[in-house]
């Protein structure tokens, strides 16, 4: 299969740090689009169907045998009748079905639902994302699934047992795809690769793609990592100076972001970013706004900010976007979001483009020499070559995997790493103890080194289970099922929760809410069980780097704990909801520098 180049001409960049004056809607959120959105739904097509059809029906019959006495039918009375049938089988979807007919209806779950939204309001109005779902989990700890009730009454699984969270996540990995309603909402900031991927598409890609995350060429990848930790390190010295030369406080969320945004543009874009850098002595407060790389006055972090930390308006119009489509109201949330992933798709369909023409160009002439590290973009183009593993891959798939792992990847990462000062600066002795094997450590230690220090391991390990990064997955069966005895009909929504498992104290014990790092070391009974620990997923679709973050994250801790003490957590902070992801806002760490 001969490898498919891209050929069009880049796609100009029109950026200029702010929604220009002129910016409008694109056309795909046009009326045309409104429409097909509101009828993209299983059940409103079955219903529209339905009804159109008894409708036909009737019509026939009202002709036939009533025309000599009434004449024919108008066509108000076609469209009466036609509306009153439709409402009538949406009534009973809406209010009945779930109540009287549905085959989950005696699943356990949670009972105070509103009439109409059934838990989704109060999923809005929990402490965290996950709240909610650990509640229902303890109330129910021995039902293989909890049922709950979202918009219009939807009915959602909810994995409960291991047993169920093997079928779902290992034997019946691909009987269950992405939700419709997901999908809507995540579609413009994580295009269409590995991640949104499904069955044999998702197993040929991940496939291609193994090799750069593979653990020899993550671990090419240490001076990379080792040097965005000491950029931290001279971060936090100016935050400290910038205060009164004996602590500083930092913005845990903002800082790691922009590093680890940093990482990801070296590794998986073949690009310096810099966002984290020495005298940005504001950069808690605004986005780095220097020229890098033809990037120009607009940043990942502040794109990604329109995703991940919207303002109230922008979270109603993304999460209602899944129900009903809000892209195309006249707001500036909503130009704020479709310019940021706007400039997201055309800096990274540009990049692509740059690097194939530079590869062809070099090859041509008998100039290029593959590198023995290569980032992500570069690692694909030289694959995409005749006889390589991603021979006939298509830019959008490209662009797509591209958009998944810049911003999934930077996301968890750095929520782990803010709740990890977070747990040193409110456990002390956790603290003393991890900087005392780190200190053990040579100055830049490498993979094997970090990976042979078991109270880090520990460490992080415990992070991952109290504060899981993800919060939830959302699948939708695509045919009937039948789970731990339990019948899924077909289209049945389903939402993992790690915190499901990872927070269960059936499985870990009455002090699973405590942070213990020794935990780890005395593992019984469930505790060993795979689908016990599965922060990063499991099963075929486990998160294809993992090893990554884990080494990424491990680097930094082990250079920042040994650096700095971190005092405590200088202000209250909330937890983003709703979120797919479990990242605090607005949580400021106090930290000092260890005198040496």
């Amino acid at each position: 299969m001969k490898a498919q180049f891209p050929t069009p001409p880049p796609v100009p960049l029109q950026v200029e740090g702010q929604t220009p004056p002129g910016y409008t809607f694109q056309s795909q959120y046009s009326l045309r689009r409104l429409i097909s959105s509101l009828l993209n739904g299983q059940h409103n097509k079955m219903d529209l169907i339905l009804c159109a059809g008894l409708t036909a029906v009737e019509l026939l019959l009202a002709n036939k045998l009533l025309s000599r006495e009434i004449g024919p039918v108008s066509t108000q009375t076609a469209l009466a009748l036609f509306l009153a049938q439709y409402f009538a089988v949406k009534y009973y979807r809406v209010f009945l079905y779930h109540k009287y007919f549905s085959p989950l209806r005696n699943v356990p779950g949670p009972t105070d639902n509103h009439f109409f939204f059934g838990q989704a309001l109060n999923l809005l109005k929990a402490e965290t994302p996950t709240t909610l779902y650990v509640k229902w989990m303890r109330q129910h700890p021995d039902a293989p699934f909890i049922r709950y009730l979202t918009w219009a009454n939807t009915e959602v699984l909810v994995p409960n047992s291991l047993a169920a969270h093997r079928e779902v996540l290992q034997f019946q990995c691909y009987s269950l795809s992405k939700s419709q309603w997901f999908l809507r909402i995540v579609k413009e900031v994580a295009g269409h690769g590995l991640i949104l991927m499904e069955g044999e598409e998702h197993r040929a890609h991940r496939k291609m793609l193994g090799g750069s995350f593979s653990l020899k060429n993550i671990r090419k990848l240490e001076p990379i990592f080792q040097g965005k930790a000491k950029d931290i390190c001279r971060y936090f010295d100016e935050r400290i100076h910038a205060n009164d030369n004996r602590t500083g406080v930092i913005d845990c969320t903002i800082t790691f972001s922009k590093a680890i945004l940093d990482i990801m543009g070296s590794a998986i874009l073949g690009v310096s970013l810099d966002y984290v850098k020495p005298s940005d002595d504001d950069a808690d407060e605004k986005s780095t706004q220097t020229k890098r790389n033809g990037l120009k006055d607009y940043t990942f972090y502040e794109a990604y900010e329109v995703f991940f930390s919207p303002n109230t308006m922008g979270k109603i119009l993304l999460f209602a976007n899944g129900f009903l489509p809000t892209r195309w109201l006249p707001l500036q949330a909503n130009r704020e979001f479709l310019f940021a992933m706007d400039w997201l798709n055309d800096v990274l369909r540009n990049l692509i483009r740059d690097r194939y023409r530079e590869v062809s160009h070099a090859t041509a002439e008998g100039k290029y020499e593959a590198k023995d590290s290569r980032d992500l973009v570069t690692f694909i183009v030289e694959e995409s070559l005749p006889g390589g593993v991603a021979e006939g891959i298509g830019e959008n798939e490209f662009l797509g995997h591209l958009l998944e792992f810049m911003a999934a990847g930077h996301d968890t990462s750095a929520n782990m790493l803010s709740w990890s000062l977070y747990i040193m600066a409110t456990n002390y002795d956790v603290q003393e103890k991890l900087r005392a094997e780190l200190n053990e450590l040579p100055p830049n230690p490498s993979y094997g080194e970090l990976d042979r220090a078991p109270y880090l391991e520990n460490f992080s390990k415990e992070a991952l289970r109290v504060y899981s990064p993800a919060t939830t997955y959302h699948r939708e069966a695509n045919m009937d099922l039948v789970i731990e005895g339990v019948h899924i009909p077909k289209k049945t929504l389903v939402d993992l929760c790690p915190s499901v498992t990872l927070l269960n104290p059936m499985i870990w014990g009455d002090d699973v809410d405590e942070f213990d790092p020794t935990r780890w070391d005395r593992l019984t009974g469930d505790q060993l069980s795979p689908y016990a620990f599965s922060p990063f997923s499991n099963g075929p679709r486990i998160c294809i780097g993992r090893q990554f973050a884990l080494f990424e994250i491990k680097t930094i801790l082990a250079e920042i704990v040994r650096n700095y003490r971190f005092l405590n957590v200088d202000q209250g902070f909330t937890v983003e909801n709703p979120g797919f992801t479990l990242r605090p806002h607005g949580l400021k760490v106090r930290l000092e520098k260890i005198s040496k």
